[in-house]
């Protein structure tokens, strides 16, 4: 088997992994999220919260897949794979603050501080596994 098919096998088994444990930090907080929109924070609770997670957890994963598999064939690629990822998210993030807040004011504070809340969750989760991916690299390269 080539090195370079190793390597394939090695990433899609790190994406799969990266894709479940994603997917379970997405029931995690949607779970937790609408328990406290049933009770605590009730008065705040938006429609649009399950399609900010889902954004969210969506952008996230398909930032991380991208930076991930141009860091595997070359570890000099990862910078700007990373860099030009949170550069997307950011904007994509930007364009769906800003046409929700065209579209609808009248909730603009829950909406942001929902959003940012959610964003800084799967922020912090992203850089984790970066962080990991980046160890296991060096590790095998070794």
């Amino acid at each position: 088997m080539s090195e370079e098919s190793k390597s394939l096998g090695y990433m899609s088994a790190l994406s799969r992994q990266f894709i479940v444990r994603i997917t379970i930090l997405t029931v995690i907080i949607a779970t937790i999220a609408t328990a406290l929109f049933l009770t605590i924070l009730k008065q705040w609770y938006l429609a649009s919260y399950p399609y900010l997670i889902v954004l969210v957890a969506t952008v996230t994963t398909i930032g991380h897949l991208w930076v991930t598999n141009a860091a595997a064939g070359n570890a000099r690629k990862f910078a700007t794979a990373f860099l030009a990822s949170v550069t997307f998210k950011l904007m994509i993030y930007l364009t769906f603050i800003l046409v929700y807040l065209l579209i609808d004011r009248s909730q603009a504070v829950s909406f942001i501080l929902t959003f940012v809340t959610i964003y800084v969750l799967f922020t912090i989760f992203e850089v984790v596994q970066v962080l990991n991916f980046i160890k296991k690299q060096s590790t095998t390269r070794l």
